[in-house]
């Protein structure tokens, strides 16, 4: 399976406050393809993040389905707004390209996927 990185457009915004305080990440354009549900404690981001049936096209053209927790700390970017440079994801990855059934380009099940949030 590549270990290339995926980009995303992702839109986030403040998700509640009780009874902890979250962020919901969503894509830009579709937000039913990918969603993250995130609880933000202490400058840390975690959650369980998902892509419904036909997964969700990267913007490098590669197909991708997921199931996972991710966490990561929070810091601040150069404009003050906060990222994760360096998070973990524990759970399910599949590619294909972007016609291609779920998996054609590997699957796996790992504790340790990488992932950041970076503001753009």
């Amino acid at each position: 399976m590549s270990r290339a990185p995926l980009t995303f457009p992702m839109i986030a915004a403040a998700a509640g406050i009780s009874p902890h305080p979250g962020i919901q990440v969503v894509l830009d354009g579709d937000p039913a393809e990918l969603e993250w549900e995130l609880l933000s404690e202490n400058l840390t981001l975690r959650g369980g993040l998902g892509t419904t049936g036909d997964g969700v096209l990267s913007n490098e053209a590669t197909r991708m389905w997921v199931h996972a927790i991710g966490t990561g700390s929070v810091t601040r970017a150069t404009d003050g707004r906060g990222e994760v440079v360096s998070g973990t994801l524990m759970g399910y990855i599949a590619l294909g390209r972007s016609f291609e059934d779920e998996g054609a380009r590997g699957t796996c099940s790992a504790l340790d996927h990488a992932f950041s949030l970076r503001t753009r």
